[in-house]
């Protein structure tokens, strides 16, 4: 199955959207703030057209790509490109002020590369194991997993554990509208909206949580002000220090792979606990953090096996181990394939898959050497200019999978809701995770049901679904036993700061946030009285639930809010804030993304993106108004093309159909 597997990931097909996703993932990469997330998030739309194999490569090459390029921005600006590359920082960016930056670069490629192998391997070898056991799998089973999935990421979120549930939560709770599973019934959660009843898109979603969240986060912190280094030693000089190194390299490739296979740990600790770990043994410890090559490839190959390793438990059992992964699960979802052990038992497609993310990291080390330094250069896009592109391909990617420009207000509405969530510290892929999973979940639960006659003494019948209930009950509880326990008490660092931040995030807008998912459930409950107790079992058993989470959560703050302790507007910038923020403050980029949803209803979308590329860079304080108008009628052809090439019939507008009819 393996040689099959790489024999078709070679493919004539298969292999130009590896190409294609590398190049993109590469651009992404380099563009600070944006990362993997945002990538793969925004192309997925647009694999609706292709086969699941090719579509799990090209995301997968975005990916691993992105993950790489991140490095880029790290090293010649000091500015992490995303989470994954802020210990890179520490060395790799002195050693390019020492004029060693095509040097730093060549490690990184090197390193990433051979992080990404180690990770590979272990996925290789587990794949078979793991199928094997998915053979023994059934209804309980998978309930009980996806139920562990989600609360795993909920536990590892930065210590909140009581706010991911609270996202878990409401993420099933949203994944029940539209049709119910086990009665057919179609208008379940619709609220009487016709273009609820086929539910809430995943890829709308998706979205509006990572593209637009995190546009609205661009726009607002502004431009990035940075004095560039250029590059002119070989990049390939840096190999050496790689190959020199192989007990740096094992190291940082067992942490990195460690991390990598916990459930939403992600990059950003892999990087940085690989470098402190290789700190602590290497002989050139004096040098960290003024240019030591050994820092580089330490934080570079932890990172890299990260990035494989975060996709052994998602692709293996459906826990994703990042925020990607996650994405990764609705990719497999959407195309008909359940994540997990079922993905493993589809003939060829999983060996395809996992020979295509091999191929993925010989691309970018093949590719990445050779225009590391011309990619360098668009990191100094202009924010103003750059936003409101990228808003133009998430609308039309919004759009393009079911062709309803309804579609566009959901997805502006949940990048609208993901930014606050974010902003007060509830952890949005948690709900992400809930919403891919609901469907799956509820599935397996009625199913379970079914087979015992109702008797939910089904799941601690079944000894996977037994011990999978009691490791999940160990994770949920072992933060408080640990605390009360007083074990690692002296050198429980990370959780102190965590218990640290909850604290000072007590505020008013964490009331008005539980109080709006309150009002949700409130809802829903009034809702799903009207139905049979079959569908509405499944909806008032996550209702109670996330109400039982949230209640009294809610007093507390409310008690803490009324002694006036640590009360907190997080939503208020200083007047010293505001002067930092150079671009556009939030409330402004929300009313341009309505505006521009609504003007696509009535002008079209060619018109209408045409329109709101120019005035949001306008408002953005971009003044070239023959470059901003040339992008503007460019953006606006390029709508038409797009739609022309994949055949979507995009909507002209009700003006302009009154003007032409």
């Amino acid at each position: 199955m393996w040689v099959a597997g790489f024999l078709a990931a070679l493919s004539g097909g298969n292999i130009l959207w590896l190409f294609l996703g590398t190049f993109f993932g590469l651009i992404i990469g380099v563009l600070p703030a944006l990362g993997a997330n945002f990538g793969v998030a925004l192309m997925l739309p647009f694999t609706f057209g292709l086969d699941t194999a090719a579509a799990l490569i090209f995301l997968c090459a975005i990916h691993a790509a992105c993950n790489y390029g991140d490095s880029i921005a790290s090293i010649l600006l000091n500015v992490p490109g995303g989470p994954g590359t802020v210990a890179t920082c520490w060395d790799g960016y002195p050693m390019a002020q020492q004029g060693m930056g095509g040097r730093a670069l060549g490690i990184a490629t090197l390193s990433s590369f051979i992080g990404g192998t180690i990770a590979w391997l272990s996925l290789a070898g587990l794949a078979i194991p793991i199928g094997n056991l998915a053979m023994k799998i059934g209804g309980p089973e998978y309930f009980v997993l996806g139920l562990m999935a989600l609360s795993l990421v909920s536990v590892a979120s930065k210590g909140e554990t009581i706010k991911g549930l609270i996202m878990a939560c409401l993420g099933l709770l949203l994944s029940t509208i539209g049709q119910d599973p086990v009665t057919g019934l179609t208008y379940r959660f619709s609220f009487g909206i016709p273009w609820l009843e086929a539910g809430i898109p995943i890829v709308v979603s998706t979205l509006g949580i990572f593209a637009i969240a995190q546009i609205i986060t661009l726009l607002e912190e502004g431009k990035i002000i940075a004095k560039t280094i250029d590059v002119h030693d070989s990049i390939f000089s840096g190999f050496w220090e790689v190959i020199r190194r192989p007990l740096t390299v094992l190291r940082a490739g067992i942490v990195g792979w460690f991390v990598g296979i916990l459930p939403a740990l992600g990059v950003a600790l892999a990087g940085v606990t690989s470098y402190l770990v290789e700190k602590n043994y290497s002989p050139e410890r004096e040098r960290f953090g003024k240019g030591a090559p050994g820092g580089v490839v330490a934080a570079e190959v932890g990172k890299g096996a990260c990035v494989i390793g975060d996709l052994i438990p998602t692709f293996t059992l459906g826990i994703p181990g990042s925020v990607t992964g996650a994405i990764l699960m609705g990719a497999l979802i959407i195309h008909g394939v359940d994540p997990g052990p079922r993905f493993l038992l589809s003939g060829k497609l999983p060996y395809i898959v996992f020979a295509g993310l091999l191929l993925g990291q010989f691309a970018y080390l093949i590719f990445g050497p050779f225009v590391c330094k011309i990619l360098a250069k668009v990191i100094f896009l202009p924010t103003a200019l750059l936003a409101p592109v990228i808003t133009v391909l998430a609308f039309l990617g919004a759009f393009t999978e079911r062709n309803y420009t309804f579609d566009i207000l959901i997805m502006v509405a949940f990048g609208i809701v993901a930014y606050a969530f974010g902003k007060i510290g509830y952890p949005v892929v948690c709900m992400v995770l809930g919403l891919i999973l609901g469907p799956i979940i509820e599935t397996n639960f009625s199913r379970s049901l079914g087979i015992d006659y109702g008797s939910y003494a089904i799941f601690l019948q079944r000894p996977i679904a037994l011990t999978l209930l009691i490791i999940t009950l160990l994770f949920l509880t072992w933060p408080y036993f640990k605390d009360r326990l007083g074990i690692f008490k002296k050198v429980n660092i990370i959780d102190n700061e965590a218990r640290a931040t909850q604290e000072t995030k007590v505020n008013n807008g964490e009331i008005l946030t539980l109080i709006f998912i309150g009002v949700i459930n409130i809802i829903f409950t009034y809702e799903a009285v009207r139905y049979q107790e079959n569908v509405r079992l499944f909806p008032m058993v996550i209702i109670i639930a996330s109400l039982v989470l949230i209640v009294p959560r809610l007093l507390i703050l409310i008690k803490l809010a009324l002694k006036h302790k640590y009360l907190k507007k997080d939503f208020i910038r200083s007047p010293k804030e505001k002067e930092q923020c150079c671009v556009l403050p939030w409330p402004i980029s929300m009313i341009l993304f309505l505006a521009y949803a609504a003007m696509v209803y009535l002008t079209g979308f060619a018109i209408a993106s045409t329109i709101f590329v120019i005035a949001t860079a306008f408002c953005a304080g971009y003044r070239k108004w023959l470059i901003l108008l040339s992008i503007g009628v460019g953006v606006g052809i390029f709508t038409l093309v797009f739609g022309n090439i994949l055949h979507i019939l995009l909507p002209q507008g009700v003006i302009l159909k009154a003007i032409l009819y």
